[in-house]
């Protein structure tokens, strides 16, 4: 980085002892591979008892064993991408009011309409319903989850994370 002459540097920051400087690329950590050991034993330990739990990582990185309703919605692969409950609530409110316009559209009946039309109108009123359905869903599942992770003081999951286990 080149800077201009007699302009004052930027002093680096000093690293904490212990702790690898943060970047937004992967970087080898011995400490975390250990600390993940022992979060998939702990793991396997209640999965034998019979508990229902999921290894997901956390936003910072580390991994941890959660039950599955402290989840919520996994925002990682082909599913949703929006990645709070209000958010998808939003999204169910914009699906919930469609579902009344297209009622009435359908039952004013525009003149000329053809019976494939009329059919073709029906299946995106009955698609309307379903995705607000399922959004609703998504929502308030994760509006529960939230609640009971901050009730408990865990951290928040990274669904779209790898686990690349030990």
């Amino acid at each position: 980085m080149s800077h201009a002459p007699g302009a004052p540097r930027r002093p680096e920051q000093p690293n904490p002892p212990g702790r690898p400087r943060k970047s937004m690329f992967k970087y080898y950590d011995p400490e975390r591979i250990e600390r993940d050991k022992a979060v998939v034993l702990a793991h396997e330990l209640t999965v034998a008892r019979g508990e229902n739990r999921r290894l997901v990582r956390t936003t910072d990185g580390e991994l941890f064993s959660y039950l599955a309703e402290e989840i919520g919605f996994t925002t990682g692969g082909a599913g949703p991408k929006i990645t709070t409950g209000p958010g998808m609530l939003f999204g169910a409110t914009l699906f919930w009011i469609a579902v009344p316009a297209l009622g009435i559209f359908i039952l004013a009946g525009p003149p000329g309409i053809t019976p494939g039309e009329l059919a073709g109108l029906v299946f995106a009123e009955l698609f309307m319903i379903a995705g607000g359905w399922y959004f609703t869903h998504l929502g308030r599942a994760e509006h529960r989850a939230r609640k009971l992770r901050k009730a408990r003081g865990l951290p928040k999951p990274l669904l779209g994370a790898p686990l690349d286990l030990p």
